[in-house]
């Protein structure tokens, strides 16, 4: 008697939008809705390009960086800082 109860739970649900989509989904395979495939490949595609052109851009920054650095070390005079010799301490030691 309990199989009577389970079978009709099991027909409302799979007439609710949760199993239209449940069945959707293992008829159609993950693809996301509303997207038509041609427009999801060209995203992604867009996607990477993106990306590369980001890393691109990062790779430069770093080199910059580093080449501002290098300028910086190389104007640095010698004297600019003090030594740190001939401090005293306030404790008398």
């Amino acid at each position: 008697m309990s199989w009577i109860f389970l079978a009709i739970a099991l027909v409302i649900v799979a007439r609710s939008p949760l199993g239209m989509a449940l069945s959707d989904r293992i008829r159609h395979g993950a693809t996301a809705a509303g997207v038509p495939d041609g427009r999801l490949e060209e995203l992604t595609a867009q996607v990477n390009e993106d990306i590369t052109a980001l890393r691109a851009e990062l790779t430069e920054l770093a080199e910059r960086m580093d080449f501002a650095e290098r300028a910086l070390l190389q104007m640095r005079r010698p004297d600019a800082l003090p030594q740190g010799h001939g401090v005293e301490r306030e404790g008398g030691a």
